[in-house]
This record gives structure tokens, C-alpha cells and sequence, in this order.
């Protein structure tokens, strides 16, 4: 199920809401910040099958694939 776009979505609603609403802008703006590291958490899970043996290598290859694919797609 993809997570990502809805929180993307949610962050733009309460940044919407802080353009409308001044006097509680930095309210609306915590909010969107929140949604917008939920996006990023959900955009950054991935499965990753190992046989073993290969676990070492393998884990520290997805994690650097996974930190690349963040910054990049920032």
C-alpha cells in the first residue's frame, strides 16, 4: 500500500491551512512537518531477501541504496 502520497498530501493541506490562517501559522507548519516525515519514512522502507551467509554485505548495500534513493529524491 503506498503511504507516501497521502502523507504528501496531508502536508499540503496543513501548509494550505498555514497560507489561510496566520495567527496559527507555525501551528499549521509543525503539522506539515510531521506529515512530511511520514512521507519520508514511508518512501523509504524496502524488503530485502537474503540467503545466508550474505546478510553483512547485503544489509549495509540496502541501507546505502536506501539513504541515496532519500537524498535523491529530495
Amino acid at each position: 500500500m503506498d503511504r507516501r502520497t497521502p502523507c504528501l498530501h496531508q502536508a499540503d493541506a496543513f501548509r494550505e491551512k498555514a497560507i489561510a490562517d496566520p495567527e496559527h501559522h507555525d501551528q499549521w507548519i509543525d503539522e506539515a512537518i510531521k506529515w512530511l516525515e511520514r512521507a519520508m519514512e514511508a518512501g523509504c522502507r524496502a524488503v530485502v531477501t537474503v540467503e545466508g551467509g550474505d546478510m553483512p554485505n547485503v544489509a549495509r548495500g540496502a541501507a546505502a541504496d536506501a539513504r541515496l534513493s532519500l537524498i535523491t529524491r529530495q
